[in-house]
């Protein structure tokens, strides 16, 4: 996403959120329209199902209505929204009582080209990401495709040096890549035998 729409973006928001403060309940849908995609991609890394990571976006919705007046304009709404979110989906994921290595703070996955993002985020790619990858490398390549986080709020988000963040990115497509090319391999092999 180019700087400049970047900053619109984020301008956007914290009028929507200031508004919603002020009692505009309309600024919630703006709100949403501008945050959902990446609390969706935040979220469904900690709880691991569609439905539930869903349920989790809309309850962090009713909580940014309802605790908008604990909303600090100094501090980046984004974030305020995506600790809201975090924290819902530690309840649940505690709730159920799963056990994950989680230290986790926003969203993004997949690149451009290996599959098209919608609302319908369960993609085979995306499986196959969560099956071979670690949980942060899945988080940071999640965070970056889907949430179209930057790198650098990326590793932000996840207390992690730039760095490693986009050396991680780039290892994580690189496994992604040399699986895909192994399992086509192993599937055309399997063509030959039995033609």
């Amino acid at each position: 996403m180019p700087p400049l729409l970047a900053r619109k973006m984020t301008n956007k928001l914290e009028k929507a959120m200031l508004d919603l403060k002020a009692g505009d309940v309309d600024a919630l849908g703006t709100i949403y329209d501008l945050t959902s995609r990446g609390v969706f991609t935040f979220v469904l890394p900690i709880i691991k199902n569609y439905a539930a990571a869903e349920d989790i976006m809309q309850q962090t919705y009713i909580q940014v209505f309802e605790k908008i007046g604990n909303y600090d304009n100094h501090t980046s709404a984004r974030n305020w929204i995506l600790t809201i979110a975090k924290n819902l989906a530690i309840n649940e994921f505690n709730k159920n009582k799963k056990v994950i290595n989680f230290d986790y703070t926003e969203d993004g996955l997949i690149p451009d080209g290996l599959c098209s993002i919608d609302r319908n985020i369960d993609t085979p790619i995306i499986r196959l990401a969560n099956e071979i990858l670690d949980e942060e490398e899945f988080k940071i390549v999640m965070m970056y495709t889907v949430g179209e986080y930057k790198h650098r709020e990326i590793a932000e988000l996840l207390n992690l040096p730039l760095g490693t963040v986009t050396w991680k990115y780039k290892n994580s497509l690189n496994k992604i890549r040399t699986e895909l090319e192994k399992r086509e391999k192993n599937a055309e092999q399997r063509i030959r035998k039995t033609a």
